[in-house]
């Protein structure tokens, strides 16, 4: 498998990337979960995109809900698909308290392994269970993992979502403790940097609650405001991918509770 290294551009240019200029009119992609959006003419600076993978998982997400709700905060929530069918109540919730829901792919299965019809057949059926869940479609899709080839970009672009990777890993899906997520964030977050979390896994996504608030705190603290991805992305994908090649044994072991 060849990798095609992204440069990311300059920060400011970069989040003008990131935040296009919301037409007037039905988006080009049909009705998504997306009921509140920053546009671009009126965003702070001073942007950030928090992003939780895996869920939803009755255990964490209702934990990770509650503080964003509590703080006013606003996030994009990349789904898997069979857990959207069997627990749609929170896919309803995330979408009504006004979070954008995205495509994880059905199962947590790393695409870069299978081909062009199978992606293609696991990236729609996750549509239609989220669809049915919370009656909307998803614009954005993220790989599990953030690992793909060219023809899973292929295959994901013919059904119309663009890729969205990250910018920030904070790691929790191998966390023992809250600090280290924390201060991955301090280290590493930028204006329009998008922050990956997970609130789908048992073991790990205790810690992610845990940080949460400190996360959110400090990035208020120093100037940071939040806000759902961009609605009119036209571009292949958002961020650059942390994790390439093949994913470790590591993390597969800590996705397979999925």
């Amino acid at each position: 498998m060849r990798w095609f290294p992204i440069t990311l551009p300059a920060p400011r240019r970069w989040l003008s990337a990131l935040c296009l200029v919301c037409v007037v009119g039905a988006a080009s992609l049909g009705a998504s979960c997306h009921p509140m959006r920053a546009e671009a003419e009126t965003a702070p600076s001073k942007v950030v995109y928090l992003t939780f993978d895996d869920g939803p998982n009755p255990l964490w997400t209702p934990y990770v809900l509650d503080i964003l709700r509590r703080e006013h905060v606003q996030a994009t929530f990349f789904v898997l698909g069979f857990r959207a069918q069997k627990y749609p109540w929170l896919v309803r919730r995330i979408h009504r308290e006004g979070h954008e829901i995205g495509n994880h792919g059905y199962y947590h299965t790393y695409i870069v392994d299978q081909n062009q019809r199978w992606v293609e057949a696991q990236v729609r059926r996750a549509d239609a269970a989220i669809e049915a869940a919370c009656g909307v479609r998803p614009m954005y899709f993220r790989p599990p993992g953030g690992i793909l080839n060219p023809n899973n970009v292929r295959a994901v672009r013919k059904l119309g979502h663009p890729i969205a990777m990250w910018t920030v890993d904070t790691n929790d899906w191998r966390a023992t403790k809250a600090q280290p997520i924390v201060r991955v964030v301090e280290r590493d977050t930028r204006p329009g940097s998008i922050i990956l979390m997970h609130d789908g896994i048992d073991t790990s996504s205790r810690y992610t609650v845990q940080a949460l608030p400190q996360v959110i705190h400090y990035l208020k603290q120093h100037g940071y405001t939040f806000a759902i991805l961009p609605e009119h992305y036209r571009g292949t994908r958002l961020g650059v991918p942390t994790a390439q090649g093949r994913p470790t044994q590591a993390k597969r072991a800590a996705h397979s509770a999925h």
